[in-house]
């Protein structure tokens, strides 16, 4: 009794438990470890479907919903209650060790469970008493952080001394109510000092330790994270109860030396549980806590469910990392910049970005498959263009990996723009040998749009709308398309060819409204869309040669007659298309049948639907609407794979989510492939990797945290994909 009557309560009773660490820890191992390992395989199971691994880290893709809550609050609730029964085991078996008997963990646990109702009670309690605080905080809130603050604090320590109810109840078999009271009675004299002890050892040092392992591991990635922090977060939460479990019986006893009375301590000891002491395990005990977070870990690794894994990298992060690999002036990358996306060099990606103003494009290029290394650089020199506002850039990729870029020029007097092809490889880029002009424009201030792609057996086509002069003050209310077909890549001998005028009330500086693909016969297929009416052209050469064009336009315009209109009507779609017209957009790839197939976003309302042309001239179509409504939709991007079947990569709005559809013609399932960190970009481009994987360079954005341009990477995803279609798809 004197020796539990001497000062520094705190100190000793951490000392005591830290030396009889394996007994005390005995009942989590026998009851919450082994409810860990059974909610291990349930949690895999209720979260299959809504998981992604990046970069061998798991990541929920959604808002946690039926199987997933019903199993979190089922084993919620059944670790309360365990918790209910291990603490206050936990808690005789400490005071054993304080007055030197030794309790055997399952003859403590056994004596737990006969006060259930007593300790239940005690619990229904705490939980009454915390609803009446919550709604004092509630009313404080009325009068300013200050006295909520205050406040607040008086309330914590005024409960502290209420947790040596507990070995009232399991020591000294008293009810719940009189357990309180008798803890309060006991704590009287040194009601101050037993509060700050209490919330020091049983709240403050367990929540150091927990923000010290939250910083430890954010320097972990990959594997490693996903180990560690399964592993060590849970085994603290068992570590933490052996600490405050001792603490809480010897600040009990403690008051109860104070009293002198050795009747009370005689009743203590022969109200402990006894049994035959077991052997000390300490190395099965404390592997024990690893197993459910190892479990977890391995499942993750392992990945035998088939959840998607992405490799992803933040450009500028990486860039940020290491200055060697950008050129001075171009280290930041612009997610209004975005064009397309490229595979190579190697395993790598390489992304155009191009402003399309007054400076040059550049090249973002991976040196591998998971972007480790970035470098950012000019396709140009730079200081070269400082007038007007140069037309936008494209790019194509040429049979044998090298990119051909279009490399806008002010002419001599400076008066317009006229075009270079340029042929960029790792070492950077350079004019093609004997290549000429491939087009021109004769205003400082053009209003075009470009696309390039490249011919199967050599050359390249050049597809180009450009809004076409009035004559008068009065805004031009045609758009000339027109195409460049050349022979070879240098682009020696240039046909240009004007292929048709459509309606253009309002240009918009939109890259990617419009696309040109060509198809394996070698026929060049482009779409252009307007992003003030909606309506979506298709114009289809007949021939190789592109000597007989056919223009359908399988998407007519929202409002047929924009001069009959109501004003209303009309102004609406014109504030509109200025707000959101630059993410107006289409991405068109050709089939091996010769028919097209295009993903667009709808000047309408902003959904992302998908056009499924059933002849080569597109004069008969069906739409498919993969996202819904939204404004802030960027335009979707849209390869083949190497089976045949369409791959789109938009954005999910509502789930701030990137998703990923595998189409055969308009039958599409979905997947989604990552969570944006901050919000939708206003630009996507996507490509296939040497290895055949879609490669997805994406636009995270938010209106405080700013913009990233990111690359993701799936690198398992099931082909044909075994998740339902979603009911935005249909």
């Amino acid at each position: 009794m004197e020796r539990l009557a001497r000062f520094g309560v705190l100190r000793r009773s951490y000392g005591d438990a830290a030396r009889h660490l394996v007994p005390l820890l005995a009942p989590c191992a026998l009851v919450l470890v082994p409810l860990g390992l059974l909610a291990t395989p349930i949690l895999i199971l209720a979260l299959n479907g809504q998981v992604i691994v990046v970069d061998q880290e798991p990541e929920l893709t959604a808002v946690p919903a039926g199987a997933l809550a019903v199993w979190a609050a089922v084993v919620l609730v059944t670790w309360l209650v365990l918790a209910v029964l291990v603490f206050p085991a936990v808690v005789m078996i400490a005071a054993g060790r304080l007055l030197g008997r030794r309790v055997p963990p399952v003859a403590a646990l056994r004596a737990a469970a006969r006060r259930a109702p007593a300790l239940l009670a005690l619990a229904g309690l705490a939980v009454l008493v915390l609803a009446v605080a919550a709604g004092a905080f509630g009313v404080l809130l009325v009068l300013g952080p200050v006295w909520m603050g205050i406040a607040g604090t008086v309330l914590v320590l005024a409960a502290m001394p209420a947790l040596m109810a507990v070995p009232g109840v399991v020591l000294e078999g008293r009810s719940p109510w009189a357990a309180v009271v008798r803890a309060y009675r006991l704590s009287a004299r040194w009601m101050h000092v037993t509060a700050f002890t209490l919330l020091i050892g049983t709240v403050a040092v367990p929540a150091l330790a927990t923000w010290a392992l939250d910083r430890g591991v954010d320097g972990l990635t990959g594997p490693a994270l996903t180990i560690v922090s399964g592993t060590a977060g849970f085994a603290l939460s068992l570590l933490i109860v052996p600490f405050q479990a001792m603490l809480v019986a010897r600040q009990f006893l403690y008051h109860l030396a104070a009293l002198r009375d050795a009747g009370a301590f005689g009743d203590l000891v022969e109200r402990l549980p006894a049994g035959p002491p077991g052997p000390a395990r300490p190395v099965p005990v404390l592997a024990s806590l690893l197993l459910p977070g190892l479990a977890f870990g391995a499942t993750v690794l392992v990945n035998p469910l088939g959840w998607p894994e992405v490799a992803e990298t933040y450009a500028q992060e990486v860039l940020a990392r290491d200055p060697a690999y950008f050129d001075e002036g171009s280290a930041h990358v612009s997610t209004t910049e975005l064009r397309a996306a490229f595979a190579g060099p190697g395993e790598g990606v390489t992304v155009l970005t191009d402003s399309g103003f007054d400076s040059a494009s550049k090249l973002l290029t991976c040196s591998d498959a998971r972007c480790t290394r970035l470098s950012n650089r000019w396709t140009g020199q730079n200081e070269e263009l400082r007038q007007g506002i140069r037309p936008p850039s494209a790019a194509t990729r040429l049979p044998d990996g090298r990119l051909l870029l279009v490399r806008w020029e002010p002419t001599v007097r400076g008066r317009g723009w006229r075009a270079r092809l340029l042929i960029c490889d790792g070492r950077g880029c350079a004019e093609a040998p004997g290549g000429r002009y491939v087009t021109q424009v004769r205003d400082p201030y053009p209003r075009l749009n470009l696309a390039l792609a490249a011919r199967p057996g050599g050359g390249v086509v050049l597809a180009q709308a450009a809004e076409v002069p009035s004559g008068d003050l009065g805004p031009s209310t045609t758009e000339t398309l027109s195409l460049v077909v050349c022979d070879d890549v240098a682009c020696t001998r240039p046909r240009t060819k004007a292929v048709a005028q459509v309606d253009s009330r309002a240009f918009v500086r939109a890259p990617h409204s419009l696309a040109i693909a060509m198809g394996p016969d070698g026929r060049a297929v482009a779409a252009r869309l307007d992003s003030l009416t909606g309506a979506l052209h298709v114009i289809s050469c007949a021939d190789p040669a592109c000597e007989r064009v056919q223009v359908r336009r399988p998407v007519p315009p929202i409002l047929p007659d924009l001069d009959a209109a109501e004003p209303g009507e009309v102004n609406r779609l014109f504030d509109e298309s200025r707000e959101h017209g630059d993410r107006a957009g289409a991405s068109l790839v050709v089939r091996a049948d010769g028919r097209p197939l295009i993903a667009y976003r709808s000047t309408a309302d902003g959904a992302v639907l998908l056009l499924d042309c059933r002849t080569p001239d597109c004069a008969a179509a069906g739409s498919r609407t993969l996202a819904p409504a939204g404004a802030e939709h960027a335009a979707p991007a849209l390869v083949l794979d190497r089976s045949g079947r369409a791959l789109i990569a938009y954005q999910d709005l509502e789930g701030r989510r990137l998703m990923l559809a595998t189409c055969a013609g308009l039958d599409c399932v979905t997947t989604p492939v990552r969570n944006m960190r901050h919000g939708p970009g206003p630009a996507l481009a996507m490509t296939l990797d040497a290895r055949g994987r879609p490669a997805i360079v994406w636009t995270d954005a938010g209106e405080s945290a700013g913009a990233e341009v990111v690359v993701t990477v799936p690198l398992n995803l099931p082909w044909p994909h075994q998740t339902r279609s979603s009911r935005a798809a249909r």
